[in-house]
């Protein structure tokens, strides 16, 4: 039995974020990560946009009013303001703390547009970013324990948090954790997509908070999309979009010049223009790097992707190279995930939630795809994560390092193996899981009839998950809980999907292609008893 005051689940920049913000505010924090914390999710393979309002170079009324426009009225001018402050705070504080952040000649920050009008991004490393933020934590004394899968959050009989469950992905280890407070940070669901760095996010925080009776929202927005190569996984697109990349048909048109933003245009609309290309005979889409002169840009903060463009045998920026949706789901810029109130707690009393495990509509609404705001969240909810979550277990009168370990052995569900079940594994669920996910005709351009058949084929896939899939060791145990959780958050998306009867920013509905003024409003869900509630309101 573990004892802490705060404990943060997810590695990620979030994660990273509320655990060193709590340890500096004098409590005993505890970091738990299914992989290794820091370096294993997609904020060490991001491409280092924090979209950053600098109150000396910016007007805050044209930045918030942008933002209005582009959430097409379900997001608030609060929050909006909320991040940018908070995340320009934020930004200054790694900035005197020596964290290397990209600058000018004369020592201002060096920023860069992206995808929107109104995304500049200030440039920071991330995966230096990560490795310095885990050695600095563990300097200030928080534990980390890697390569721990959290399955349950443990509530008492009046549903207040008590801790959590998991256990050691390779020995099979029982963790049981007593914690005052719980920073849910687990990252997003990207099922797997063809985005460099997403293949480890598979919704478990989400499907945590949501077991535990958290309300989620904007659920019909967990349909992002980025664009990767065909040939292997890339990333850094708003980069190459802004300055002077851009995406051509097979014949050869930059089919986007007409969108207004043009190659700006938030991702999620490039991709949708690209899925109407292909489906209109223009097809296949590719990536023209040959107006792009910011190589030294990538080098400098992707070093990932220059390392592979090393190892790889094509021309990346002297020819078009063929491009493909990458479905990165909830992660990344999409606007789905757990509703937090101005602390960054979920209704869930003692839980909080930060970087994409925190719904981002709260600050974009309906726009999914705009540059640097993923990274910037979670600055800014990790810090709010972290700060509240200290004050919460500060507060609380019950001390849990004098509690007796409680006798708990759990749902054997969740820990047992189960050999020779069946001959299909948990990965295989995942795979045939974003196969559904990632179709274009699914989750871009949206119909009643198509969202129903695919919700049906996910209820079928958990099926299958729970009676005949063996699971032959811990890790396979993991990603066991990984298709749980990625299946759960596809049926939450796909429900709602249906159950939003209109279209709006990124939720386009082929049978409802006009926007409702009545829905001016959130689509929340939780669960109730074995039904799922859903709801509209403010």
């Amino acid at each position: 039995m573990h004892s802490t005051d705060v404990l943060v689940i997810g590695g990620g920049l979030g994660g990273m974020m509320a655990a060193k913000t709590a340890v500096e505010m004098g409590v005993r924090v505890t970091l738990i990560d299914k992989a290794r914390a820091a370096t294993s999710g997609p904020s060490a393979f991001a491409a280092g946009d924090f979209l950053t309002w600098l109150p000396e170079e910016d007007e805050l009324d044209e930045w918030v009013n942008y933002y209005l426009e582009v959430g097409e009225g379900i997001n608030y001018k609060d929050w909006i303001v909320r991040l940018f402050e908070i995340n320009y705070q934020v930004i200054r504080e790694l900035d005197q703390q020596g964290y290397h952040i990209e600058k000018n000649s004369d020592g201002s920050y060096k920023r860069r547009g992206g995808r929107g009008r109104i995304t500049k991004c200030v440039l920071i490393p991330a995966y230096q970013l990560m490795k310095d933020l885990r050695r600095n934590i563990l300097a200030k004394g928080v534990q980390i324990l890697d390569r721990v899968q959290v399955v349950e959050l443990r509530q008492n009989k009046e549903g207040e948090l008590e801790g959590v469950t998991g256990f050691n992905v390779r020995t099979g280890e029982k963790y049981h954790i007593q914690a005052k407070a719980v920073v849910l940070a687990a990252g997003g669901c990207s099922y797997r997509g063809p985005f460099f760095g997403q293949d480890v996010v598979s919704g478990e925080g989400l499907c945590l908070a949501f077991d535990a009776g958290a309300v989620l929202a904007y659920m019909e927005y967990g349909n992002h999309f980025n664009v990767s190569l065909k040939a292997f996984d890339t990333y850094g697109q708003s980069k190459f979009m802004a300055h002077g990349g851009k995406y051509i048909n097979a014949l050869g048109e930059d089919f986007l010049s007409n969108t207004g933003e043009g190659s700006r245009a938030s991702g999620h609309l490039a991709v949708r223009r690209m899925v109407e290309e292909v489906r209109d005979g223009r097809g296949p889409i590719y990536l023209d790097l040959r107006g792009f002169h910011e190589q030294e840009l990538i080098r400098k903060t992707m070093p990932n992707l220059a390392l592979l463009l090393e190892s790889g045998n094509i021309d990346f920026y002297g020819h078009p190279n063929e491009a493909i949706p990458a479905l990165t789901g909830t992660s990344n810029a999409s606007s789905a995930g757990v509703l937090i109130d101005e602390n960054a707690e979920t209704s869930v009393k003692g839980l909080f939630a930060a970087g994409d495990n925190a719904c981002k509509g709260l600050v974009t609404g309906a726009c999914v795809g705009l540059s640097g705001v993923s990274l910037a969240w979670a600055n800014a909810t990790g810090y709010l994560a972290g700060r509240n979550a200290a004050e919460f277990a500060l507060n609380k009168p019950q001390d849990h390092a004098q509690l007796p370990a409680t006798d708990y052995t759990g749902d054997s569900r969740l820990f047992s193996l189960r050999k020779n079940r069946g001959k299909m594994r948990p990965r295989e669920i995942i795979w045939e899981l974003s196969a559904i996910m990632g179709n274009g005709f699914v989750t871009i351009l949206k119909s009643k009839d198509r969202l129903i058949r695919a919700k049906e084929r996910v209820e079928q896939l958990a099926e299958v998950l729970n009676s005949e899939v063996s699971v032959n060791d811990y890790h396979e145990r993991m990603n066991w809980h990984e298709a749980r959780s990625a299946l759960t958050t596809a049926r939450l998306t796909l429900q709602a999907s249906i159950y939003r009867e209109e279209t709006r920013g990124g939720h386009y509905r082929e049978d409802f292609p006009e926007k409702n003024p009545s829905l001016d409003q959130l689509l929340k869900m939780r669960q109730a008893g074995n039904n799922l509630e859903l709801w509209y309101g403010r």
